[in-house]
């Protein structure tokens, strides 16, 4: 049975593209999935690698889709051999990776978008790094209305866990806005 795996990661990227090709590849089931690659405990794909059996062919269009970093991606590969399952990634020319030169080449294409992704993190923190160094705000900006709302109901004495209720906050943000207050 030919068998698709479609992943993206993130809720505002579309499978349809990926679902398409594997249509036309002639997939008879396709597993789909939002999830991050990062992380190997995958729904859908602990779901294709339950239902594959000998003689199944996985295609995935890019190595990418199925792991993030080598380790995953080889356990990934054994797992589906060890069931006699094939594993086709149409980026790396549509070679089985469990054949030996497809083992090699895999290894290797993982081993780069490993890199990728710690590269990618790298990026994000120096840019994170660079606007707090410039004094710019990060994450959201306090709702004051909230803040001004929890500091009347302590100053009229009703007790930190019945404002969180009353007001459908946290209590981690009662204690926040509280704590500078106390502090005086």
């Amino acid at each position: 049975m030919l068998i698709g795996y479609a992943r993206v990661s993130s809720s505002d990227q579309s499978l349809d593209v990926q679902v398409e090709q594997l249509q036309q590849i002639g997939c008879e089931k396709i597993f789909r999935e939002n999830a991050s690659g990062k992380d190997a405990e995958r729904d859908q794909l602990n779901a294709l690698i339950d239902f594959s059996r000998e003689g199944d062919i996985i295609h995935v269009m890019k190595v990418d889709r199925l792991a993030r970093n080598t380790i995953d991606a080889l356990q990934i590969a054994d797992s589906l051999a060890q069931k006699g399952a094939g594993l086709v990634f149409h980026d790396l020319g549509n070679v089985d990776i469990n054949s030996d030169v497809g083992r090699v080449i895999y290894t290797t294409i993982s081993a780069f978008a490993e890199m990728e992704r710690k590269r990618i993190l790298q990026r994000c923190n120096e840019g994170r790094e660079r606007a707090k160094a410039e004094g710019r705000h990060l994450g959201r900006f306090p709702d004051k209305q909230l803040h001004q709302r929890i500091q009347e109901l302590a100053e009229d004495g009703m007790n930190k866990n019945r404002i969180s209720q009353e007001l459908g906050c946290s209590r981690t943000t009662v204690y926040k806005v509280l704590k500078p207050i106390q502090m005086q």
